[in-house]
């Protein structure tokens, strides 16, 4: 991402540099689809359960939707990190959101993609400095969800505000809540944001599209 050129620009110049975005490939998977529910739509959030990563001010937004009388269930997915899940779930029962929150742990292959699936809307509330291209967003992008995300690294090349999704500012739970209680409450909006998403990764993250730009990139250099 050129966005991450800061990140050297004390050290080379960019006259020196090639950008070469991540691409993915893509997935084939065997079961029936649930998407865009109409009654209990499904939030998904998936990373290891590492504070910078978001997780607790996701708790929060969701605990902002449940006293408003939102209705919605929210999915952890991800190993355990800097937070245990003994420590995870005891924030959900200070916070009043075991009926709202669940977590499945780390999942892999058709398992991880049919969580994708059968989810409504990405939420990544990152704030973890290191942060760079968002692989697990990609994947979301793949599956036509709409992403809600922070500004950190190289997101903003993935996630337009207001085209597939919002971006948001970074810990701010109640901004958080209100972008979530729009797609909620939308199910058409969260339809047209998961076609843009999946569009985006298809004509600008593929596996192929990230092979043939370092293939040009070698022989330019070359």
């Amino acid at each position: 991402s050129k966005i991450l050129y800061k990140d050297i620009e004390k050290y080379v110049s960019f006259s020196n540099v090639s950008i070469c975005p991540n691409g993915i490939k893509d997935v084939e998977y065997n079961y029936k689809t649930k998407k865009n529910n109409e009654n209990h739509p499904q939030l998904l959030f998936l990373s290891n359960l590492i504070e910078d990563k978001g997780v607790f001010i996701l708790l929060e937004a969701c605990k902002i939707l449940k006293d408003n009388d939102i209705d919605f269930q929210c999915v952890y997915v991800g190993a355990e990190g800097d937070i245990s899940s003994n420590v995870f779930q005891q924030k959900v029962d200070r916070l009043n959101l075991i009926d709202k929150i669940s977590y499945k742990g780390p999942l892999y292959n058709q398992d991880k993609y049919k969580i994708y699936s059968q989810s409504d809307v990405f939420i990544f509330p990152t704030f973890y400095k290191m942060e760079t291209f968002g692989l697990v967003i990609l994947e979301a992008m793949q599956h036509s969800l709409p992403v809600i995300a922070t500004n950190e690294g190289g997101i903003p090349d993935l996630v337009e505000n207001k085209s597939n999704g919002f971006l948001v500012p970074k810990k701010n739970s109640k901004e958080l809540a209100s972008k979530i209680e729009i797609l909620i409450n939308n199910q058409d909006l969260r339809k047209k944001m998961g076609e843009k998403s999946r569009e985006k990764y298809k004509k600008e993250f593929t596996l192929d599209k990230f092979e043939k730009r370092l293939c040009e990139i070698l022989n330019n250099l070359i």
